[in-house]
């Protein structure tokens, strides 16, 4: 038995005449799942978007720890939040109430606050 959050997968919406649903593609194998249930799809959106939350906020946290840290790491940081951002307005706004969305916006704006801003002195 294959375990949901073992499927490593893209997401991706599907416009039928019954109505809209999120397909999981699992590319490795011609696996396709869509899924129509309301309910279902959020609680798979609030999953994903938590676990790129959590590993976006050890990211950020390893940054301000380390000595390290140098701009191109600071603005990578900062690309995978915009990277999140974009998913939620484009591809999973459809699904998400407008309390949830702007919580998540929220969410990334705090991480942003948080990442350190590293000037680079080269040549000066």
């Amino acid at each position: 038995m294959i375990k949901l959050e073992d499927v490593k997968c893209d997401f991706k919406i599907v416009d039928m005449e019954e109505g809209e649903g999120l397909t999981l593609n699992k590319k490795s194998q011609d696996l396709k799942v869509t899924i129509y249930d309301e309910n279902e799809i959020i609680k798979l959106i609030e999953d994903n978007f938590n676990k790129k939350y959590r590993s976006l906020l050890y990211i950020i946290m390893s940054l301000n720890e380390s000595e390290d840290t140098t701009e191109s790491d600071t603005t990578l940081a900062f690309l995978k939040i915009e990277d999140l951002k974009n998913k939620l307005l484009n591809k999973y706004f459809k699904f998400l109430n407008p309390q949830l969305l702007d919580k998540y916006l929220n969410m990334l704006m705090f991480l942003e606050t948080k990442i350190p801003i590293i000037e680079n002195h080269r040549g000066r």
